[in-house]
């Protein structure tokens, strides 16, 4: 006696659902499990950015600015003085104001794109924080020499950290004469980084996040632990 042949059905259908597709002449047997695959784990969320304070001291010094900077072999970078100069600059200006002169130069790699600059604010401008550079415009501000741009970049972040601020709260004489200009509606609007973007400093909604993440890079090379 012949056994019966097994019955089989045919599937024609999408699994949208799945993601699996079959196609009109694909058969499987009626009683065959069919193992659909499991969903994709989610995405993790992205971390809080941590508030860093725009003043207070400086975790990593001039050597791991430097350091970390030559590590990303950036290629094009036009600054009018060695990098490891300018970090100094940086460290050096930042302690005489209060400000945090590590962040304020990665702040610096993210405005000047690693140190190559542009057309429109190229590097004998000695501008390492846009200021002027607003968008669509051609009016960015110049400096006589790296240490007075980055005197100007530092003391801008302090208007921006300080409540009330006036020329009596720099050390320094005033390098910029935009800050002058503009000291008072500055005053206060951010005293951490997580209050950049959106109108403060730059319109990119993303800038502090961007800031963050070049701050933990440099802090990583560094050895060193942050929040």
């Amino acid at each position: 006696m012949r056994s019966p042949q097994r019955t089989r059905r045919c599937v024609a259908a999408l699994a949208t659902a799945s993601g699996l597709a079959f196609s009109a002449s694909a058969c499987i047997p009626v009683n065959s499990p069919v193992t659909l695959p499991a969903p994709p784990a989610p995405a993790p969320a992205p971390a809080p950015l941590a508030p860093w304070p725009i003043m207070g001291p400086s975790m990593m010094n001039a050597a791991q600015l430097t350091a970390w900077y030559n590590s990303k072999r950036i290629t094009g970078a036009t600054p009018t003085v060695p990098v490891a100069v300018l970090a100094q600059y940086y460290i050096e200006e930042g302690r005489a104001e209060g400000v945090a002169g590590d962040l304020a130069f990665t702040q610096a790699m993210l405005e000047t794109g690693w140190l190559r600059f542009s057309q429109r604010m190229p590097g004998t401008f000695n501008n390492f924080a846009g200021i002027g550079a607003v968008d669509g415009g051609t009016s960015a501000s110049s400096f006589p020499d790296a240490r007075t741009g980055v005197r100007a970049h530092v003391q801008y972040l302090k208007a921006y950290a300080t409540r009330n601020v006036t020329r009596a709260s720099f050390v320094n004489p005033i390098a910029s004469p935009r800050l002058a200009a503009v000291m008072t509606w500055v005053s206060g609007r951010a005293t951490l980084w997580t209050q950049m973007g959106n109108g403060n400093w730059a319109t990119d909604p993303g800038y502090s996040a961007k800031i963050d993440s070049l701050y933990r890079s440099l802090a990583s090379y560094s050895g060193v632990k942050v929040k």
